[in-house]
């Protein structure tokens, strides 16, 4: 009976973790594309140019990439938890205070701000979900906590249409407060993991035979080890290095391949295509839906066949559907229900990230290798949709669009070579 209670008990700290991270993520969509779909109502009440207005996303692009790598850094040495309720509170409380801003240069550094907690966010909930549940469900776990993302972007899409035309932009950053409940949830609710906890305490443990002068030499070793700055443990050897390098790629990738597509598509679509801004958000919503099963079918997978050919079998997906898309599909319908399949082979692959970054490093540097790596391949791709319009100029922004094929093959040559299969193993 002390069994079963015990079992049930587990459960419960396995699903409250994956809701405090899937909610930690849904929020960090949230709060990231609000501005976009209001962006529209600033330019004008602010007076700002297109570069003032690209600047308000370029401060966000930029404050998240260096909350990756700060709060990943201050998760492993702090605790997961206390940083994740940290990084949600700073960009909830960010977004709220944006509804009394009537300074350009204040609205620059709120963005700067929120962009700092949204890039926190992803590795450490990656962190504790990957630390809490079994090797045979990690994959989709991960996947789900992915889900979280699309949750909030959708979120973004529809507050603003219910919200603007009754009360102004300004109250839509008031929803800002909403992911602060979800920090004290996380607070609440969620614990250290275990793998985490017990890596600190041996810490203290060596510490205090430093202190008394008890240490042995092995115990000096594993003593510096532990002590060291995390980020070293991602360069430790030639095939860490290298794996750290190939896992960076693949981020790389797939968020510019994200970002390049869902920045022009719908421009491609209403003035090559004339769809109206109905046709637009459909297009968008169904490219969710198959991102959305895309994901959950990768985590599968993932668990089922291993890491490695689940990637390579998206990749070579990717591949061929984008050749498809672009190149053939000439049609509005076409385009519109064919952006199901565009949707679940370029970004089914988020549901992978989190499983296979946190199984390649030690808890003592997992959030910071899962926000580094990530961070980096999310902030070098903010720079895709910049570059398929520089290519653009003077040509076909369909022709520059049709491009992102060729970065997948890419992605799997690196992932194939560098990344090491790690299907079931268990973490330390």
């Amino acid at each position: 009976m002390a069994k079963e209670k015990h079992v049930e008990g587990e459960a419960d700290h396995y699903i409250k973790t994956l809701i405090g991270a899937v909610l930690g993520y849904a929020a960090d969509g949230l709060d990231m594309f609000l501005l976009s779909f209001i962006l529209v109502f600033i330019i004008k009440d602010f007076g700002l140019t297109t570069a003032e207005a690209g600047n308000l996303t370029l401060a966000t692009t930029i404050g998240m990439w260096i909350g990756s790598y700060i709060f990943g850094l201050l998760a492993d040495k702090y605790g997961r938890t206390k940083i994740l309720s940290f990084s949600i509170i700073l960009f909830a409380v960010a977004t709220f205070l944006m509804y009394f801003v009537d300074n350009y240069t204040v609205l620059l550094v709120l963005r700067f701000i929120i962009g700092l907690g949204i890039g926190g966010e992803f590795g450490i909930g990656m962190a504790i979900v990957t630390e809490t549940w079994a090797p045979d469900m990690r994959a989709r776990a991960t996947s789900w906590v992915a889900l979280g993302w699309q949750g909030g972007v959708l979120l973004a899409a529809v507050i603003p249409a219910i919200i603007v035309p009754m009360f102004g932009w300004r109250a839509v950053f008031l929803v800002g407060l909403v992911p602060a409940l979800i920090a004290i949830y996380v607070r609440m609710h969620l614990k250290e993991p275990i793998l985490w906890q017990r890596k600190k305490q041996r810490q203290q443990e060596l510490i205090a035979k430093k202190e008394n002068g008890t240490i042995t030499e092995k115990e000096q070793k594993e003593y510096y080890y532990l002590a060291g700055m995390p980020l070293k443990k991602l360069f430790t050897t030639k095939r860490i290095t290298a794996t750290t390098i190939g896992l960076t790629v693949m981020c790389l990738v797939q968020n510019f391949g994200y970002y390049a597509i869902f920045s022009w598509m719908p421009t491609i679509l209403s003035q090559k295509y004339g769809y109206s801004l109905a046709q637009t958000s459909g297009w968008m919503v169904i490219s969710i839906a198959g991102m959305v099963l895309g994901i959950i079918l990768f985590g599968i997978l993932a668990d089922k066949i291993g890491r490695k050919k689940t990637f390579a079998l998206w990749y070579i997906g990717g591949t061929i559907y984008c050749v498809i898309y672009f190149f053939f599909f000439t049609s509005q319908a076409s385009l519109l229900w064919g952006s199901f399949l565009l949707g679940f082979t370029v970004n089914g692959m988020m549901g992978g990230y989190g499983a296979v970054i946190a199984e390649n490093y030690p808890s003592e540097a997992r959030s910071t290798a899962e926000n580094i790596i990530f961070g980096t391949g999310r902030g070098l791709s903010g720079f895709g949709p910049a570059i398929i319009g520089y290519l653009a100029t003077g040509g076909s922004l369909i022709g520059a669009m049709s491009l992102v094929f060729v970065i997948y093959p890419i992605a799997l040559i690196f992932m194939w070579f560098t990344v090491p299969e790690t299907k079931g193993i268990e973490i330390d």
